[in-house]
């Protein structure tokens, strides 16, 4: 049996922080998540304890929100690009030391606060199917530069089976992820 429910009713939305490249160092306080280097390393999830590159760092002295902390099993979502077809990838954040981190310019994060309706990496597999950019794209704004605002996310509907359900489907797409990444 399934239930529907608007990802606003699931999650929270915040706009990470713009730190430029200049800023970013090797070591430093906090765990920096860059949307450009999302694109190019990473394919489903950031694993902080066996990153599949290396991480960037920021300083403390950087002004960071409340919002734009990353905590384990929130999303890191890009919803703005230079193209419609790179728009909506997201990207489970696993931080199970939690570790300080911050998710950075043109990212989106989603911090799932309904965990006992919903298992974030469900999500996060929801996210990539064609069907649900399908659904993102009708909020596509921009020429040059395309955009999705987070509220208009928040307004998607989606089905959640049960948790127990959602935990196998999660078991078993973890299996087939990891079979690709490691052919």
């Amino acid at each position: 049996m399934s239930c529907s429910y608007s990802l606003g009713e699931l999650c929270t939305f915040s706009r990470g922080a713009s730190v430029p490249r200049a800023r970013m160092y090797v070591q430093g306080d906090y765990i920096y998540i860059h949307y450009g280097d999302l694109y190019k390393g990473f394919s489903l999830r950031v694993d902080v304890d066996s990153p599949q590159k290396k991480l960037p760092f920021i300083l403390k002295s950087e002004k960071i929100r409340e919002g734009q902390y990353l905590h384990d099993q929130d999303i890191v979502y890009v919803l703005t690009s230079e193209t419609i077809d790179d728009l909506g990838h997201s990207f489970l954040f696993n931080n199970p030391k939690g570790l300080p981190a911050v998710a950075g310019t043109e990212t989106t994060i989603m911090h799932i606060t309904r965990r006992d309706l919903v298992i974030p990496a469900y999500i996060n597999y929801l996210l990539q199917t064609e069907y649900f950019k399908k659904l993102l794209r009708q909020y596509v704004k921009g020429m040059k530069v395309f955009r999705v605002h987070p509220d208009d996310i928040a307004h998607i509907v989606v089905d959640l089976p049960t948790l127990g359900e959602q935990a196998k489907m999660v078991s078993l797409l973890d299996v087939l992820f990891e079979q690709h990444t490691h052919t």
